[in-house]
């Protein structure tokens, strides 16, 4: 086919490749469930991947997600035998929000397999996504957390920008937030970011990963992000809050690198 045909995404497992690949105007994923099917050395590179799914029966077909097995008879496929995965739209408490199509925001800069910095007209932002249906989870809560905290004019994390969907709205994977600019705190930030968090607990919102990779260092203050396991205090353990906080000064002394995108 003429148009453009580019593998964005893949999650591999023994015997089962899951990948998620622009066709034109479109985005599709495709589950391989045989490893014959994709050579060992060519799973993870995009030019060979599609160079082998180009052989698949019903490649060329019109349809969303295609299902490829190999049988008896040889490589057998079922166009739409599972649905694209989506964030659940009704449960996310969001004012007015605005919806941007996946292919429509220009990539300006990588920051890890489901976070770039993206520009549309004349804005930049970060958008975050769920490239897989494993990964919806985490997605929804952290959504909901910025809902919340929009609510409440929580002033010290990215503001909320809009959601990302690919096709339809229907089709909702991912959210795009402000690009704040500012630099990893160190230790002698620690107070700062003490600050912020402890205006995020008065919040009710326990952010359950902090980290010093989860900062940044602005000229309003120390702003945290990355809400993907956080939590209401009403639905955490009493003593969460405290916990955290104690928690922190040895975060911020650790060098490993965890949490560094």
């Amino acid at each position: 086919m003429g148009s453009i045909e580019a593998v964005l995404s893949l999650d591999l497992e023994e015997n089962d490749f899951l990948y998620r690949i622009r066709r034109g105007s479109r985005i599709v994923y495709v589950s391989v469930l045989h490893e014959d099917i994709i050579p060992h050395g060519c799973r993870t590179d995009g030019s060979r991947v599609l160079s082998n799914l180009r052989r698949v029966p019903k490649w060329e077909e019109h349809w969303k997600t295609l299902t490829v097995r190999k049988g008896s008879h040889g490589v057998n496929s079922t166009p739409d035998e599972f649905t694209p995965h989506a964030l659940n739209l009704k449960a996310l408490n969001i004012h007015l929000p605005k919806f941007f199509n996946i292919l429509d925001l220009i990539p300006v800069s990588r920051i890890s397999d489901r976070i770039s910095r993206v520009r549309f007209e004349d804005e930049t932002w970060i958008l975050k996504i769920a490239r897989f249906k494993h990964e919806i989870p985490a997605l929804q809560r952290e959504i909901s957390i910025y809902s919340t905290l929009a609510l409440l004019n929580f002033p010290l994390a990215p503001k909320f920008v809009g959601f990302a969907y690919e096709e339809v709205k229907d089709r909702t994977i991912g959210f795009l937030m402000e690009d704040i600019s500012g630099r990893t705190p160190n230790i002698e930030d620690l107070e700062d970011c003490k600050k912020t968090v402890r205006l995020l607990h008065l919040f009710g919102i326990i952010h359950g990963d902090l980290n010093k990779y989860n900062f940044l260092m602005t000229e309003s203050g120390a702003k945290v992000f990355d809400f993907e396991v956080s939590t209401a205090q009403e639905d955490a353990d009493p003593a969460a809050a405290d916990d955290e906080m104690r928690a922190l000064a040895d975060k911020f002394r650790d060098e490993s690198g965890i949490g560094k995108r």
